[in-house]
């Protein structure tokens, strides 16, 4: 009795893998293995030993294998089929590019030859846009154009997979691709401003500018894809610019609209704005209330040290006693237990210490 089977890969086989066959008898000792297809009965294999060897299968590799021991009855084999999978590469309807115009609709269609069922994906940007065979675009507009990859794939057999492309391009007049057609800036003067245009459009458009209020500008960038071109300048802000951005291509044109409002140079003696104003004066007030406050208590602290008493328990008594004709005495008295005396004495023509009097 023969055996053979499939060793290698496990599971389905498709077109690339290396299959290994293994053929077991059941004759002591074993004999060397013989390997041929059924349909190529005189057509040995090369083998090693029991197994054989199949690198990089295709779908000519399908069919029916025999083993049988080497000068040994030719009725006593071993047999197995072997169908390798395959999926060709996707038709695609339009083909490589197609070019629409503005409302236009399209049908595209994507068809790949597999030995298994297939499910057929469609992608924009990475992004699922269909399911199925074919893809409709309606009513095109520049968000259709772009590249759209169909993706086929075995569900039974994940790695079986192939791939197509459409590239499609939307024919028109230019149209921004911001969609604002004027812009509004405030600018210091003197300050270098980037203004840019952006535009869809095929022919991809070509740009020009006008600009007034300022004597230096130049275009600091100029690109595009296939979808759309853009244009970028840098201005000097000198006084208020009004820049004019022209889109064109054989199909129609655009504008786009910059007005640059000039804002003087802010300096040292330059206003502070009105909250931060307010704030200032506030705070000067309180400094100056607290400065008259603490100035007050000063004042009356030194009044009230350095005043002379007063009052009733504080009257003054001024007495004339004899004098002489030199001499003038004033005696101050209070009421109080401990009474103090002050002379003064005034002296005309010359000063006399109290031991002379």
């Amino acid at each position: 009795m023969m055996e053979l089977w499939k060793e290698s890969p496990p599971g389905l086989v498709k077109e690339g893998d290396t299959v290994e066959l293994r053929c077991q008898g059941d004759g002591q000792p074993p004999l060397p293995m013989i390997f041929n297809k059924e349909q190529e009965q005189d057509v040995e294999l090369d083998s090693s030993g029991n197994t054989l060897i199949l690198p990089a299968v295709t779908r000519r590799n399908s069919g029916s294998y025999q083993c049988r021991e080497k000068d040994a009855d030719r009725n006593v084999k071993g047999e197995m089929q072997l169908t390798v999978h395959y999926l060709d590469p996707p038709v695609m309807v339009p083909r490589d590019s197609e070019v629409m115009s503005i409302g236009e609709n399209l049908t595209a269609t994507c068809n790949a030859l597999s030995s298994l069922n297939t499910s057929t994906l469609w992608y924009k940007d990475g992004k699922l846009v269909g399911k199925g065979n074919t893809l409709y675009l309606q009513d095109a507009n520049y968000m259709t154009a772009g590249e759209y990859v169909c993706e086929v794939a075995a569900p039974v057999l994940p790695a079986l997979h192939m791939r197509g492309s459409v590239d499609i391009i939307v024919q028109g007049s230019p149209q921004l691709v911001e969609m604002v057609p004027e812009v509004k800036l405030e600018e210091e003067e003197g300050r270098m401003v980037n203004l840019t245009c952006k535009a869809y459009g095929y022919p991809l458009p070509s740009f020009s500018w006008n600009i007034a209020g300022s004597k230096t500008w130049f275009e600091v960038e100029n690109r595009a894809n296939k979808m759309w071109a853009q244009s970028t300048v840098s201005v000097r802000v000198t006084s208020d610019v009004i820049a004019i951005c022209n889109m064109s291509n054989n199909l129609g044109s655009d504008v786009k609209l910059f007005t640059i409002k000039a804002i003087p140079m802010a300096t040292s003696t330059t206003l502070l704005p009105n909250a931060e104003a307010n704030g200032m004066i506030i705070v000067v007030i309180i400094l100056c209330l607290l400065l008259l406050a603490i100035t007050g208590s000063v004042l009356y602290f030194l009044y009230k040290k350095f005043k002379l008493p007063c009052g009733r328990s504080g009257k003054k008594y001024i007495t004339r006693e004899e004098t002489t004709k030199d001499d003038i005495v004033v005696e101050m008295k209070s009421n109080t237990k401990n009474e103090d005396a002050v002379l003064l004495k005034a002296v005309s023509g010359d000063n006399r210490g109290p031991n002379e009097q």
